[in-house]
């Protein structure tokens, strides 16, 4: 009898001996187990995130001296680096708040009037505001404590964003961090205000503010913003969030804000880049967010992340400067995003975290600037690009390494897309996708470096040309084939984020 087994190929054959053999010793061959399996319910669309979700936060000095520039020499790279990412909004303020004077002349304290701000500043902001689509919102002097000196400068805005077609201003935030001003000098002159004082003070403090902004027709119709309580405190941010609500009238405002930074370097403290992708930071910080996201809801307001960043007080370099800044990034906006922000603000100075630092130079009246495109900016490109202003999906993912997925839909007739993000300081290896129904085709895109702590990012392969702020050349995506059920398989590098699109 002719054995079909004689006619098969020798190494065949021979393989299926050693299998045999192999089978027979008690070891069997098993395939590579993913690193992670994730579920995508294509029809369970969640909230929508908001077009303008993916702002900045930069201190009004800064605005008016390096990111925006002067009306004269504004800052066109970055202008370009703002359109990539969609319409948001700046929030021009921070310390720099408390410290910039509209006429450092009548001011109180003229010595510590740090920052002049003037006609020429405001019609920097809001050209670069009407050039880019970008909303501005206005940090004023509350320190100085005198609202009929802040005034001015609201009417001056006011009125400059009037006439400048295509700018947006967003509304006014009195005071920044007024938890610490016990703790903190008023230019070295003495404490912004004395021990003992909480959120009642805050209230009256800000009484005659809302008076005099709500009561001249300049400023009357822009949003009121505050408190923007920092992070040292939880005290201040859940306990006393309502009350200031309450004390100055939820209706004057136009939305709440409170600060965040997951980590900080303060006095001398040191941050690894374990610590700064750690799961059990997002746990914790989920637990106290939705509880600032309840108070909002109750008083009927949204709620903004009026400035935040990957660690406090400057970050750190080879932490906060690096790849794993660019996966820590992706992470927080989508965890802002599904909490139920209103919008978010990376702030930025001259600090490690920075999506962008510009360098300023000036030659015989010759403004120059030299912007760097920092691992940051890769997160907030991929979220402005390919999620902001589409539905949040479920996602469910199944894995023993540190990896993060969300997903996002639009209409029907675009794809949905699934965020894979590797924040493991070592995983890598295969990822299974298995979508709740069968999509007719997908792409995968690949934002990668060559480790976590590596500054070099890539988008699809493409970078930022820091001298243009556009991307050197056309992302790459690559086509995945769907296997027999209908999942996708593809390779998730260490220090990577992949972004797969399924078209329906």
């Amino acid at each position: 009898m002719l054995c079909w087994c004689d006619r098969l190929p020798r190494r065949i054959t021979l393989a299926a001996t050693i299998v045999a053999v192999m089978s027979l010793s008690g070891f069997v061959p098993r395939p590579a187990v993913p690193i992670a399996t994730i579920a995508v319910d294509l029809s369970s669309q969640q909230r929508t995130i908001p077009n303008d979700f993916d702002g900045f936060s930069i201190e009004v000095n800064d605005a008016a001296e390096k990111y925006l520039g002067t009306p004269q020499a504004p800052n066109l790279v970055f202008e370009q680096l703002l359109r990539n990412l969609g319409p948001s909004t700046i929030r021009i303020g921070g310390d720099s708040s408390d410290f910039s004077c509209w006429n450092p002349r009548k001011a109180p304290y003229p010595a510590g009037c740090l920052f002049a701000i003037t006609p020429d500043t405001v019609r920097g902001f809001v050209q670069a505001s009407a050039r880019t689509g970008w909303g501005i919102t206005a940090g004023i002097n509350l320190a100085q404590n005198d609202a009929t000196w802040t005034l001015p400068y609201g009417i001056a805005l006011s009125r400059a964003a009037a006439s400048t077609p295509g700018s947006r201003l967003v509304g006014f935030e009195f005071g920044n961090e007024p938890d610490l001003y016990p703790s903190e000098t008023l230019y070295g002159h003495h404490r912004i205000r004395p021990s003992g004082y909480s959120w009642p003070n805050v209230v009256a403090d800000w009484k005659p503010y809302v008076v005099a902004f709500k009561g001249d027709p300049a400023t009357a119709r822009f949003a009121l913003i505050g408190p923007a309580y920092d992070d040292s405190s939880d005290v201040w941010r859940n306990a006393y969030l309502a009350p200031f609500a309450r004390g100055v009238g939820a209706r004057n405002l136009g939305f709440l804000t409170v600060h965040d930074y997951p980590t900080y370097t303060c006095g001398g403290h040191r941050v690894t880049v374990a610590q700064l992708l750690s799961p059990q930071l997002v746990a914790l910080y989920r637990q106290q967010a939705r509880g600032w996201i309840a108070t909002a809801g109750r008083l009927g307001l949204p709620l903004v992340l009026g400035e935040t960043n990957s660690t406090a007080c400057g970050g750190q370099n080879g932490v906060d400067n690096v790849f794993a800044a660019t996966a820590w990034g992706l992470d927080w906006l989508f965890i802002n995003a599904q909490l139920g922000f209103a919008r978010i603000h990376f702030h930025m100075d001259d600090a490690y975290y920075s999506a962008v630092f510009v360098r300023v130079s000036n030659h015989a009246g010759s403004v120059t600037y030299r912007n760097v495109v920092a691992p940051l900016y890769y997160a907030m490109y991929a979220f402005g690009t390919l999620a902001q202003g589409h539905a949040l999906l479920t996602t469910t993912v199944t894995t023993q390494s540190n990896i993060a997925a969300y997903a996002v839909a639009g209409d029907r007739n675009t794809p949905a897309r699934l965020f894979v993000i590797n924040k493991d300081l070592r995983a890598a290896g295969t990822v299974v996708v298995r979508p709740s129904s069968r999509t007719r085709s997908a792409r995968l895109l690949v934002v990668a470096a060559p480790a976590l702590t590596s500054g070099a990012v890539a988008f699809g392969g493409a970078s930022f040309d820091d001298a243009t702020g556009r991307l050197r050349s056309v992302p790459r995506t690559t086509a995945l084939a769907a296997d027999a059920a209908g999942n996708y398989a593809f390779t998730l590098p260490n220090a990577s984020i992949a972004i797969l699109s399924l078209t329906p």
